[in-house]
């Protein structure tokens, strides 16, 4: 039953870490954040059929962000002046931790069974 309620929060809430940027570059880019929405809430609902192609891409998209994150992280962490961009290094820091939660969750034998059953 854990494995269960674990699998639904992550269904949910797979977009949270993708999505995870400063609230200013979202609203510049709200048509973008639409459709991701979009495609996230079509992906969620496919894993709750228990689709496998949904469950891998689930899990694709989740290791594509943490490498995207990581290769935008250097370039991007100071500014031009040499300060140290917090804002940007804490977001990014969080999206890092939470889709390698959230891609160790989806990885494991016990969500695969579930989804083949």
């Amino acid at each position: 039953m854990a494995a269960r309620n674990t699998l639904m929060a992550l269904i949910f809430l797979q977009f949270i870490p993708v999505l995870l940027y400063p609230p200013r570059t979202l609203l510049s880019g709200i048509g973008v954040v639409i459709v991701a929405l979009l495609f996230f809430a079509f992906l969620g609902y496919n894993l709750w059929r228990r689709r496998q192609w949904a469950l891998t891409l689930s899990i694709f998209v989740q290791g594509l962000n943490i490498i995207v994150r990581l290769m935008m992280f250097f370039p991007a962490a100071k500014t031009p002046q040499g300060n140290w961009n917090i804002e940007l290094t804490l977001f990014t820091a969080a999206a890092v931790i939470l889709s390698g939660w959230i891609l160790l969750r989806l990885d494991r034998p016990d969500i695969r069974s579930m989804m083949t059953a």
